[in-house]
């Protein structure tokens, strides 16, 4: 069996200039460089990436889109009539919720995507692949794979946490969770594909990581990307936004689920490996399958010990850099402040939220200019 990281993971890092590509070379890949007309960030930003105005911009322009484009996505939704969705009814009709979940999300993903698509089109990032949208020269197989073998790694503690709640009562569950007692018919599993494991999954990690985390890299670097966009991810998980000892611990295991996403979207250039791993954690369990699922990811790891061992030596290296650290702890610290004020007093940081994006757009346009 080929070791983890021979399969897919074919970069330690991620540079705007590069692209991976698999080129046989001494039966290693290599990296080519990208034609001058896909670059992914400008002149400008390329000759002065660690400078605190870049990290500024970057971060205004990602948080910008978060808020504003939620913003947008409530009014709109009001605007059209769309209704909420509701996990209370004794009799749910799952066909109801599967149809007003689509709506909710295409809402909601079309103001984060369309601007991110805008802006990311206006910095020369045209094509899919700068998204995430690739294979990145590796076979879909092996992706799948990675996304599989890290799924087994960082969701271990949570679902470890669900298997102690089960006996160990830890708090009051989320309204959705109330849904896993109804009967699993075909309408059940058509609903939780729209809003559990495969649609959400999906939309969630194309703005995530293939915006966002894409975004950031560019001033913050691999690892301090991945580590800010996963505690913004965290913190959006609203539903566990309450004192209990299963809401605090949902919390703290979404953390290396969150990282374990980013991660391998940092080192095979390609969302479908955080996709899988997305997903996987998203689909439930039931009876016997509850304590099977946790006993099968214990035996993946041990007999791909080697391959996901040399994965975590290589992260906690990354980590062990201090570069990244004043930075992307402070961005972090502000991206917290403005994810939890926009849900607690949008009247506030939505306005906010507007003045740093257009500050973040037009000092770009204006160092664009000073270029040329």
């Amino acid at each position: 069996m080929p070791r983890f990281h021979s399969l897919t993971l074919v970069a330690t890092g991620y540079s705007p200039n590069l692209r991976l590509c698999r080129i046989p070379h001494k039966g290693r890949y290599r990296c080519k460089p990208r034609p001058r007309s896909v670059l992914t960030s400008t002149d400008y930003y390329r000759k002065y990436p660690n400078d605190f105005m870049g990290k500024a911009i970057a971060l205004f322009e990602v948080l910008g889109v978060f808020v504003v484009g939620n913003f947008a996505a409530g009014y709109l939704s009001r605007l059209l009539g769309v209704k909420s969705v509701g996990f209370n009814s004794p009799n749910p009709d799952f066909v109801t919720l599967s149809f007003l979940w689509l709506q909710a999300m295409c809402i909601q993903y079309a103001c984060l995507l369309l601007p991110a698509f805008a802006i990311g089109w206006w910095r020369r990032r045209w094509g899919p692949a700068h998204y995430g949208i690739t294979k990145a020269g590796n076979p879909v197989p092996s992706l799948i794979v990675v996304g599989l073998i890290a799924f087994a790694l960082v969701a271990l503690p949570q679902q470890l946490l669900l298997v102690t709640n089960r006996f160990i009562p830890l708090g009051p569950e989320p309204p959705f969770w109330k849904l896993l007692d109804r009967n699993w018919t075909l309408s059940f599993w058509l609903f939780l594909a729209t809003a559990s494991f495969a649609l959400t999954p999906c939309l969630e990690e194309l703005f995530f990581r293939g915006y966002c985390q894409t975004r950031l890299e560019e001033n913050f670097g691999g690892v301090g990307a991945i580590l800010m966009v996963s505690l913004f991810m965290t913190l959006g998980h609203t539903q566990y936004h309450h004192w209990s000892i299963l809401s605090i611990g949902q919390i703290i295991s979404l953390i290396p689920l969150t990282v374990g996403m980013g991660y391998v979207f940092w080192r095979t250039r390609s969302i479908l490996p955080a996709i899988i791993l997305h997903g996987a954690d998203n689909v439930p369990t039931k009876g016997i399958y509850e304590f099977l699922l946790p006993a099968t990811m214990v035996a993946a790891l041990i007999l791909f010990r080697r391959s996901w061992w040399a994965e975590v030596q290589t992260f906690c290296r990354e980590l062990a850099g201090k570069a990244w650290r004043g930075p992307a702890l402070g961005g972090t610290l502000f991206a917290i402040v403005m994810t939890v004020g926009f849900e607690a007093a949008p009247g506030v940081f939505v306005p906010l939220a507007i003045l740093g994006l257009s500050v973040a757009l037009i000092v770009e346009f204006m160092g664009r200019r000073q270029k040329v």
